[in-house]
C-alpha cells in the first residue's frame, strides 16, 4: 500500500487508498547547536564576572537556565510526530490519529454514508469534518489551513471510491 503525504516540506505523493499527514516538525539545524554552544559560553563569560565581585549565585542560575534549555530540546526532539492517516479499507474510512505522546486512536467509519464537511470564516481559516449519523470527526488537525484546502478534494476523490466499491 502506498502513502500520500502531506507537509510543510512538499514531497507528497499521489495515490488513491491513503493519505498520510504529518505536523511540521524540524529539527535542530548544526547551526542551532553552535548558536546554543555559543550561547553557554557567552552566559558563562558574563556569570564569571560576577562570580570575581563575589555573588557565586549568578554562575550557579546560569548554568541552571543553560541546563534546562539542553534539556527542553532533549525532550522535544524525542516525542513523536503528530500525524494521522485516511485509508479506505474494505469500503471503509479508517482515520488513524498519533498524537504527541505516541498514543493512537483508530476511528473506522463506512465510506458509502460518510461525508466531508468543510467550514472556514476566513482565508486563514479552515477546518475539516468526517460527518457520519450526524456525528462530526475532525480530520486534518494536524496540519495547517492551507495543507487543510490541498486534502479536500483528495478525501473527497477518497471517498467516492470507497462508495462505488
Amino acid at each position: 500500500m502506498s502513502w500520500a503525504e502531506i507537509g510543510p516540506w512538499g514531497s507528497a505523493r499521489r495515490t488513491d487508498t491513503e493519505i498520510r499527514m504529518i505536523a511540521p516538525r524540524s529539527a535542530m539545524p548544526v547551526q542551532g547547536r553552535y548558536m546554543l554552544i555559543a550561547a553557554s559560553i557567552a552566559a558563562a563569560i558574563m556569570s564569571a564576572r560576577f562570580v570575581m565581585i563575589g555573588a557565586w549565585p549568578v554562575m550557579i542560575f546560569a548554568v541552571l537556565d543553560i541546563g534546562a534549555l539542553v534539556v527542553a530540546l532533549h525532550v522535544f526532539a524525542r516525542r513523536p510526530v503528530p500525524e494521522e492517516r485516511l485509508a479506505l479499507v474494505d469500503g471503509r474510512i479508517e482515520l488513524t490519529r498519533i498524537d504527541h505522546q505516541g498514543r493512537r486512536a483508530r476511528l473506522a467509519l463506512p465510506a458509502f454514508w460518510t461525508r466531508l464537511e468543510t467550514s472556514g470564516r476566513t482565508e486563514l481559516d479552515c477546518d475539516l469534518w468526517l460527518v457520519f449519523r450526524g456525528r462530526r470527526h475532525p480530520v486534518a488537525q494536524c496540519v495547517a489551513a492551507a495543507e487543510r484546502r490541498a486534502l479536500i478534494p483528495r478525501i473527497e476523490a477518497l471517498l467516492a471510491r470507497g462508495r462505488h466499491q
